[in-house]
């Protein structure tokens, strides 16, 4: 490839050659879960990993996938991907597919299809196989499938396809072995996607204009036909200024030729899909209409589904708020740290010559007696109480009924039933929710989405904390708390639905079988979770101490307090102290929140001003990663917006929650 004045122009990945596995597991070692949503994608990823889960960045993208450590023949790595309906949709989830594939970053695939909709996950197949990765199909919800009279001809399918096909329950671990096995059999389709008569004249004449180039892979080239926008995007750094030249005529001159081009493609897909479905399924008398059926039909009606989207929530309370926030926290941090360990360490450090030492570790800002004692004792309990929540919600397919029951609600702030998602996992991670907020089909969605998230919805360590402080006062200090920050959520919402440009596509989902969640999986995917949070976030509870301790030592702290004196004390109605619990919000918004537990058992505030402090340390920063997570997916100008927003609303709304409340007299 050339570029002007004849210099020789060769694209390379960071950090190593494209496709040699260099610039990190990205390559031919690579195995991507692959398929459409709702398909059990994560819950195989679970079953086929043991730890090491991480987050790597997708070079040239600027994108993060998740993968973890992988033992299967020559696989040392397994990359799990957003699930999609077809490659050429707008969204990035399928844009993120899309560039893995055409970059060949990718060494094999595990094509995850839903037994129970074979046409649909095999017209996605037929897509993926056009770029010659090879693969193997994860036939998944096979008892579901059985429960509903499908059975599929394994044998006839793989004979079919040329790859392997496994039977799979992943949810119960069945087939995860001979899965694992197949993977040193996995090779390409034999089946292509066959294009129809109008779309085959356009690749032609793609393929004559630039001479059969090699990077064009025959997927690019169907693709090309009918998303071109897409591919040229894709195309950069793969072929040269003269090649893309003739690329953006050959788009000028045919394309405008056939505007329905992608209709006609998806209908060719969807049709072939039928065709090599027909011989390899087979209806079978089977069970129907139980119990956990006719209850999942009530729980989409808004008469008998919002009563038991009310029981959901006293439940979760319970299990959250009281068994974790009140009575595993006061057994961890109360009688293991504050009567055992703590006076044992401090003990201990008696004999130490230097003073310092002893208050670096056990002293006000100490790094056990503050640092460790805020995250295990206060966070961890709370934490594991929620994942383990999210996670019977999630496997019994709750959460899909959840989102059709309030697509009505979500309309009023700009969003669909599909925006419940991202909304729900914000209260486990609002970092994570950011990222799934890809799964949103319009950049004003995306946008609103994030706005909500940032602004509005507590995550699980800083909603556990509210908890713990919540459990200190009246009852009645919750259900103001949660009144305000509803609240909030709708105001915000329809602001933003009103003043951000954009339209709001319909709202179409498919629903799982609801089922008895399997508490091995439960289990194992709260494991994760918790792990995954406490590597993240103890670093960051250990700094926000060592930093408030040296702020203490040279003088700066008692200044910063003075600073913020106008703010916190003035207008918000604060304890002066009460700048050490913002200062530690900058850092982690929920080593904050932890740190005000604190100061609230020493008597520093009252039950107003608990309330004002959880309403600001809410609404006014997203914590590290959730900032560098929105600078990747919503650019630095909208960033800084919404970053700069929320410290003005936060103040604002702090200062007029604590004037109504004392105006009204309240007291918790």
């Amino acid at each position: 490839m050339n570029e002007p004045g004849g210099r020789k122009r060769r694209y390379r990945w960071r950090g190593g050659r494209r496709g040699d596995g260099t610039g990190g597991p990205l390559g031919p070692a690579t195995v991507a879960l692959l398929g459409n949503l709702k398909t059990g994608k994560s819950t195989l990823f679970e079953a086929l990993v043991r730890g090491g889960v991480k987050r790597q960045q997708v070079p040239g993208l600027g994108a993060a996938v998740t993968l973890a450590p992988l033992e299967a023949g020559s696989f040392r790595w397994l990359v799990d991907l957003p699930g999609v309906q077809a490659l050429d949709e707008r969204s990035e989830d399928a844009r993120l597919m899309r560039w893995l594939l055409a970059r060949q970053l990718l060494g094999a695939a595990i094509l995850v299809i839903d037994a129970r909709r074979l046409r649909r996950g095999l017209a996605l197949a037929l897509e993926i196989g056009s770029f010659g990765l090879p693969v193997v199909v994860a036939l998944n919800m096979i008892d579901e499938a059985r429960a509903q009279g499908l059975r599929v001809d394994v044998e006839e399918l793989s004979r079919r396809l040329g790859v392997p096909v496994v039977e799979m329950v992943a949810r119960e671990g069945r087939g995860v072995r001979t899965l694992r096995r197949a993977l040193s059999q996995a090779r390409p389709l034999s089946r292509k996607l066959e294009l129809p008569a109008g779309l085959v004249k356009q690749v032609d004449e793609l393929d004559r204009r630039l001479g059969q180039n090699a990077a064009l892979s025959p997927g690019l080239r169907y693709l090309a036909a009918v998303r071109p926008g897409v591919v040229r995007r894709l195309l950069r750094g793969l072929l040269g200024w003269r090649e893309l030249e003739k690329f953006d005529s050959w788009v000028e001159e045919i394309h405008g030729h056939m505007p329905d081009a992608g209709m006609q493609l998806a209908e060719a897909a969807r049709q072939q899909a039928a065709d090599l479905a027909a011989g390899a399924e087979l209806h079978i008398s089977g069970r129907r209409s139980g119990w956990l059926e006719r209850l999942g039909n009530w729980m989409r009606q808004p008469l008998t589904g919002l009563p038991f989207a009310a029981l959901v929530l006293v439940l979760a309370y319970l299990f959250v708020g009281v068994l974790g926030a009140q009575v595993l926290v006061d057994l961890l941090e109360g009688k293991l740290f504050g009567q055992l360990l703590l006076p044992a360490f401090e003990r201990l450090l008696e004999p130490l010559p230097w003073p310092w030492v002893r208050e670096l570790l056990v002293g006000p800002f100490g790094l056990v007696s503050v640092g460790i004692t805020l995250a295990l004792g206060i966070v961890l309990p709370v934490l594991a109480t929620f994942f383990i929540a999210f996670a019977v919600l999630e496997d019994s397919g709750y959460l899909a009924r959840l989102s059709l029951l309030l697509d009505r609600v979500m309309r009023r702030v700009g969003l669909t039933g599909k925006g419940v998602l991202p909304v729900v996992m914000g209260f486990s991670c609002v970092t994570m929710a950011v990222l799934t907020t890809r799964m949103l089909d319009t950049r004003k969605q995306r946008l609103i989405a994030t706005l909500l998230l940032v602004m509005t919805i507590p995550c699980a360590p800083l909603l556990g904390v509210m908890m713990v402080a919540l459990g200190r006062l009246h009852w009645t200090a919750g259900v103001v708390l949660a009144l305000v920050l509803t609240g909030q959520f709708f105001l915000v919402g329809f602001l933003a639905n009103l003043l951000v440009p954009g339209r709001r596509p319909e709202f179409i989902m498919e629903v799982p079988r609801l089922r008895l969640p399997k508490m091995r999986n439960v289990l194992l995917r709260s494991y994760h979770n918790l792990v995954w949070f406490m590597r993240e976030a103890i670093p960051y509870f250990l700094l926000g101490t060592l930093v408030m301790f040296g702020l203490e030592k040279i003088g700066l702290l008692d200044v910063i307090r003075h600073l913020l004196q106008p703010v916190s004390v003035k207008l918000l109605g604060l304890p002066i102290e009460s700048a050490d619990a913002f200062l530690m919000t900058l850092i982690r918004r929920e080593a904050g929140a932890a740190l005000l537990v604190q100061q609230l058992n020493s008597g520093l505030y009252d039950g107003v001003q608990v309330l004002v402090t959880l309403v600001v340390m809410t609404v006014m920063l997203p914590c590290i990663n959730t900032l560098l997570v929105m600078l990747k997916e919503r650019g630095a100008v909208v960033t800084t917006v919404i970053v700069l927003l929320s410290i003005v609303v936060a103040v604002l709304e702090g200062g007029l929650v604590g004037w109504l409340l004392r105006l009204g007299g309240a007291s918790f």
